[in-house]
């Protein structure tokens, strides 16, 4: 079982590493499948590359405790983890009527998964024992 939670929250942080990379150093491609052209504006480019620190760096942050297995610490960034992105998905519902639907649809998917892995995993990381045969 730990195995499996602790992949999940490799994954989910590996995921966001690159959804932060990608938002950071193309804020307009990438923020555009979320809030379409206003993406393309300079001054909302600010904010998309903003989104992308703190991706990058809620995943690495997660990344850099789950490797040598420093508990505490983990669930703390995947609790972290899972506030960023509920606030996704509260700020998505928000301005859902002046968002694309298929950015709505993306953004509530991906954010709503993404929380309920990272609360999971943080709720779950060696609260589990392992049972060996």
């Amino acid at each position: 079982m730990q195995l499996l939670v602790r992949s999940m929250a490799i994954a989910l942080s590996l995921n966001r590493i690159a959804f932060g990379a990608a938002h950071l150093f193309a804020p307009a491609r990438a923020g555009g499948g979320w809030i379409g052209r206003a993406a393309r504006g300079p001054a909302t480019q600010v904010f998309i590359r903003g989104h992308g620190a703190r991706d990058l760096a809620l995943g690495v942050g997660a990344i850099s405790t789950l490797v040598p297995r420093q508990v505490p610490a983990v669930r703390v960034w995947m609790g972290a983890q899972a506030v960023a992105d509920a606030s996704d998905v509260a700020a998505t519902l928000a301005a859902r009527q002046r968002l694309p639907s298929s950015g709505v649809r993306f953004a509530l998917a991906m954010a709503g998964v993404s929380t309920a892995i990272a609360a999971l995993t943080s709720w779950l990381l060696e609260r589990t024992p392992e049972r060996l045969p």
